[in-house]
């Protein structure tokens, strides 16, 4: 499949190897993601994995999903935390209620879900909004499986200016190759969050910092432009599961 240079930006993001995926675009152009995030409780890991890998989505493909990607924390972080980014077509889908649902039925969807209820210890679903208009995209894709994520929350009523400030560098990024994701956590438990993501192709690469340097020796002065804008930071490292990913679908099944 021939993709845009968006859509390869869209590849490493989501799905770190470069894997090709369909853009789903939904509200008036606009590219939304649905973000489950999992504690899986310890002594059943096996157990959860082999439900995704046997139960959970082969029905999402057989319901028509077209990718899933999935992650791990990293060697630094919660380790029994798993994510997993699924494409939305529309708010409207969710009327008739979550994918799985939808893919299972009732009865077979409350047997996985009362599973689900025996290996994982808490679950969070966010619809995550990607910003390619404060993003720095790029054509190469390969290998990417390490994604530091960056969680930045925005003082009350300033998010224009972190806009602002993301837009006025964006050639500053460029013009020093750094190459990220931006997106903004809109509905789901906790604040809105702003998102920058950078894909590594390993954990040396974490050594050579965030996107600020691109500013060199004038990094802190770049930082200093925020002041009062950001009230927290958090960073996570990510590692890309091909075991519980998938792309592609099998043909609905029939009635």
């Amino acid at each position: 499949m021939h993709l845009s240079r968006a859509m390869r930006l869209l590849s490493i993001v989501l799905l770190g190897i470069g894997v090709s995926v369909t853009e789903t675009q939904a509200q008036d152009g606009e590219t939304w993601y649905r973000v489950q995030i999992v504690q899986v409780t310890p002594e059943k890991l096996t157990d959860f994995l082999e439900l995704y890998r046997d139960e959970i989505n082969p029905a999402l493909r057989a319901g028509g999903m077209p990718w899933r990607s999935a992650w791990r924390v990293g060697q630094f972080g919660d380790t029994y935390e798993r994510q997993f980014i699924t494409p939305m077509r529309g708010f409207r889908e969710f009327d008739g209620g979550a994918p799985l649902r939808r893919a299972l039925g009732p009865r077979d969807h409350e047997r996985v879900l009362e599973k689900l209820r025996k290996t994982t210890e808490g679950r969070q679903a966010y619809a995550v909004r990607y910003r390619r208009d404060l993003s720095v995209e790029a054509d190469d894709v390969s290998g990417l499986s390490i994604a530091r994520v960056t969680n930045l929350e925005v003082a009350p009523g300033r998010g224009a200016e972190f806009e602002a400030w993301l837009r006025d560098n964006l050639s500053t990024f460029r013009e020093a190759g750094v190459v990220f994701g931006i997106y903004q956590r809109q509905f789901g438990p906790g604040p809105v969050v702003w998102q920058i993501v950078e894909n590594l192709r390993s954990y040396s690469e974490l050594a050579r910092g965030g996107i600020l340097r691109a500013f060199g020796d004038e990094s802190g002065r770049a930082l200093e432009q925020l002041a009062g804008v950001l009230t927290s930071v958090e960073r996570t490292v990510l590692e890309y599961d091909p075991d519980l990913s998938f792309t592609g679908v099998t043909a609905p099944t029939q009635p």
